[in-house]
């Protein structure tokens, strides 16, 4: 098992670090072709887009991953149908409630309405992609998941590229750049489901658990983007956009410690179900344990090489977000340990006490921005990100710790 978890985690974490390498190498061409301003739009319209996509997604992937290892084939592809039907009519229903509200939104997120408008459409874009690749995670795929996942990064990078630099669109060529790559995935994404046989006739058999499972996950997730990216919004408003733009390349540059936690979870989250399914409960806090162990010390060896890490991938003139690196690359620390500790109420469908959670955290980590900013400036929000996912892990952690010694009885 140790074996399978090292190559999966290779594997994983060789495709998401080619994969993060579009927006570090993006970074150069962004901050040669764009205004600090323009970076900061950007970064508003892909943090908006974040907080969009739980009301589109619905978190089907999620449970089409628990669900993976709980039924037979052929009740899992209903399932998978019933689920992509339901996030459609969502899609439809909330594209018709930004377009009615769309002038209220508008001035208040400093986006125009058409770009407020074709939000809607790239966060649906992220829907069948999520599906295939949750798959292939779940099916233990690895190497289908990387496949997948490369093409559609060398088109991401090369259509931005192409956009950006050549065609000098800005940040709206950035963004056509890489929700063209999305659009062209999703419908490959239909046609592998298709031909894996996970599509079936038109089915509503389990809407009602589909949606118990995933509703409550939409607070658990909106507050997962508030407590990860409330920050630009609130830089936006007391500051400015310039800050956004700096605070936003640290973001960037440090978001390697995230890279790593998300691949390591992508390894392991199929294990760790397998385990407690088996009431394995032992080699779960070994695992976690060593885990724990491995992310603290990619953590430092990030920190240690951030000299280096802007030096390669940023324009000396945005040297200056140094300042909000070392905060931001603690608060990714946490949040990647949080992922280890969250699996284990995910494949119990603990969802709502996790959405409970989630959403103190967000209002905890709102009030902290507020008065954070005040205190300190623009690195008083980098304080509060590292802050808030600390205790947050610390709460989930003393659950799952209560859970696993009652499932050991």
């Amino acid at each position: 098992m140790t074996r399978l978890l090292s190559k999966n985690i290779i594997i994983y974490g060789g495709t998401n670090a080619l994969k993060s390498l579009v927006p570090l190498l993006m970074l150069p061409i962004l901050t040669k072709y764009l205004s600090v301003s323009d970076f900061g739009i950007l970064s508003l319209v892909e943090t908006t887009i974040l907080f969009i996509t739980p009301f589109i997604l619905l978190n089907i992937n999620a449970a089409i991953n628990v669900e993976y290892f709980k039924v037979e084939h052929n009740i899992l592809k209903e399932y998978i149908t019933n689920a992509l039907i339901i996030s459609f009519i969502s899609f439809f229903i909330v594209f018709i409630l930004v377009f009615i509200f769309k002038d209220l939104f508008s001035p208040l997120l400093h986006i125009d309405n058409i770009l407020l408008m074709m939000i809607v459409v790239f966060s649906a874009l992220r829907v069948v992609s999520s599906v295939v690749l949750g798959l292939y995670q779940s099916r233990q795929d690895s190497i289908k998941f990387a496949s997948y996942t490369l093409v559609q990064t060398v088109m991401d990078f090369t259509l931005s590229y192409i956009f950006v630099a050549v065609y000098r669109l800005g940040y709206v060529g950035r963004l056509a750049g890489t929700y063209m790559a999305f659009f062209i995935f999703s419908v490959i994404g239909l046609y592998l489901l298709y031909k894996m046989d996970y599509l079936s006739k038109i089915t509503f058999k389990y809407t009602k658990d589909i949606l118990n499972f995933g509703v409550p996950l939409i607070p658990h997730a909106i507050s997962g983007t508030v407590m990860a990216m409330s920050d630009r919004y609130f830089i936006s408003y007391f500051v400015g956009n310039s800050q956004v733009g700096l605070y936003t390349i640290a973001y960037q540059i440090s978001a390697l410690m995230l890279l790593v936690g998300v691949s390591v979870n992508q390894a392991w989250s199929p294990m760790l179900f397998k385990l407690l399914k088996d009431k394995n409960i032992k080699q779960v806090y070994k695992f976690t344990f060593y885990l724990f162990i491995f992310f603290v010390l990619v953590t430092i060896s990030v920190y240690f090489f951030k000299d280096l890490l802007f030096y390669i991938f940023v324009d000396k003139k945005f040297y200056i977000a140094k300042e909000y690196f070392g905060w931001l690359l603690l608060g990714f620390m946490f949040q990647s340990l949080y992922f280890l500790v969250t699996n284990l109420l995910f494949f119990e469908k603990r969802t709502r006490l996790l959405a409970s959670m989630t959403t103190i955290g967000a209002v905890f980590n709102i009030i902290l921005n507020y008065f954070f900013i005040h205190l300190y400036g623009t690195i008083g929000v980098a304080y509060a990100t590292a802050i808030t996912w600390g205790l947050f892990f610390t709460l989930v952690s003393i659950i799952d710790i209560k859970f696993l010694r009652s499932f050991n009885l």
